[in-house]
């Protein structure tokens, strides 16, 4: 059973003097970090410097995102690979997690001899391999703290017979304040890289409205009244084709910069969600390209799914109606969003179905229809797509899970 540590006040000899030591090595490694890139090494460095301490066998530094958990550090004899999916199967069949105690209450939690409970337990039973092949006993779960936000968890994991004191906690403490200084840091100079991207689009965006979609409107215009007055010109015929020709080179360019204003910035998605956002963009191909699309959208819980990763789907949406309309002579489009059960996991499925005329049985090129955009995207979240020939048309699949969330934290 774990406790909330009650600290005294500790001595301050040649061990506090080594702490200090290894305190200082530890915020040179901090101090280093740039950007949400290098956050991973950083935090790893964190973990390995903590798990020099004495008696100390494993260190797992976890990080707690909207209540989806990532191990972001690790460094010892834990197996952090697939660790939060088999935390959250445990946590199904009932078991407590010392370190959501650490984050519910922000303050350390000192578990004595947590193996030999965690191991007695079936509740536990997806994690006794990981767990059971290191040699530890007993958990000293640390908040990750930074303005009076908890950021996520430092587990140290204590050899057997080593009793973790009040020095002891303290220096984990202070790695812990380390470690989330450095998520601190990558978190604000992300955020504020993408709201510099935010802010440059939507710049752009009342540029090209402000100026280039009214120049082009105004061309319309012109136009218009230009084949209005060709009574007056020496060839009649000849000035009302040119002001036919220019008034429909006028028409087209204005819907290609209208929809690139939408590119540049869909505000629908903040508005209406990505459900809301893909009917909505349908509605809007179909009135422009005359195409019928339909749209079968069901996210019964929008907000487990990131708003970058919103994003990338709705473009890969966007991306294969675009190439519906252009390439494929259809005459209708199908888009299905929807979450559904793959090999165990809840994933986001995306799939776009038309009726053209397909490859005739030739696979697609690589670099062909938007692929490698559609592809990227969803890579970037762990997701597989594929294309080809469907039952009437060309087909569009994709597949991103949907982030691990681990209940009762908050």
């Amino acid at each position: 059973m774990g406790r909330v540590a009650d600290l005294d006040e500790p001595d301050r000899g040649d061990a506090a003097r080594h702490g200090q030591r290894r305190l200082a090595a530890i915020a040179r490694a901090a101090s280093s970090v740039a950007d949400a890139g290098s956050l991973r090494v950083t935090l790893d460095e964190v973990a390995r410097e903590a798990a020099q301490a004495e008696n100390i066998a494993a260190v797992q530094i976890l990080l707690v995102e909207g209540g989806t958990l990532r191990v972001v550090g690790n460094a010892g004899s834990i197996d952090g690979e697939g660790f939060p999916e088999r935390l959250e199967q445990c946590r199904r069949r009932g078991a407590q997690p010392m370190f959501a105690e650490a984050f519910r209450t922000a303050r350390p939690v000192v578990a004595a001899h947590r193996k030999r409970t965690l191991m007695a337990d079936p509740a536990w039973e997806p994690l006794h391999e990981a767990m059971g092949g290191s040699d530890w006993d007993s958990l000293v779960a640390v908040p990750l703290t930074v303005r009076k936000r908890v950021l996520g968890v430092l587990n140290a994991y204590y050899a057997p017979g080593a009793v973790p004191d009040a020095e002891a906690v303290e220096f984990l403490d202070a790695m812990a304040d380390l470690a989330a200084m450095a998520v601190d840091s990558a978190d604000l100079l992300a955020r504020s890289r993408r709201d510099a991207a935010a802010s440059e689009r939507a710049r752009i965006a009342r540029d090209l409205h402000d100026s280039a979609v009214q120049h082009v409107f105004s061309m319309r215009l012109q136009a218009s009244a230009l084949s209005e007055q060709v009574d007056t010109a020496g060839d009649p015929q000849l000035v009302r084709a040119v002001a036919d020709e220019l008034a429909g080179l006028a028409e087209h360019a204005l819907a290609d910069l209208r929809g690139l204003v939408l590119q540049l910035h869909p505000a629908d998605l903040v508005e209406l969600g990505l459900a809301g956002a893909v009917e909505r963009h349908a509605e809007s191909v179909a009135a422009a390209a005359g195409l019928e699309v339909d749209v079968d959208a069901d996210l019964p819980d929008p907000d487990l799914l990131p708003a970058e990763m919103q994003e990338d789907l709705f473009r890969i949406v966007q991306e294969a109606l675009h190439n519906v309309f252009r390439h494929a002579a259809a005459t209708r489009a199908v888009v299905r969003v929807r979450v559904q059960d793959d090999a165990g996991r809840a994933h986001v499925a995306v799939d776009v179905d038309d009726d053209g005329v397909g490859t005739g049985g030739r696979a697609p090129r690589p670099g062909a229809f938007g692929l490698v955009s559609m592809r990227e995207r969803a890579q970037r979240w762990g997701g597989t797509t594929a294309a080809g020939d469907g039952p009437t048309g060309f087909r569009v699949r994709v597949r991103v899970p949907v982030p691990t969330v681990v209940h009762g934290l908050d």
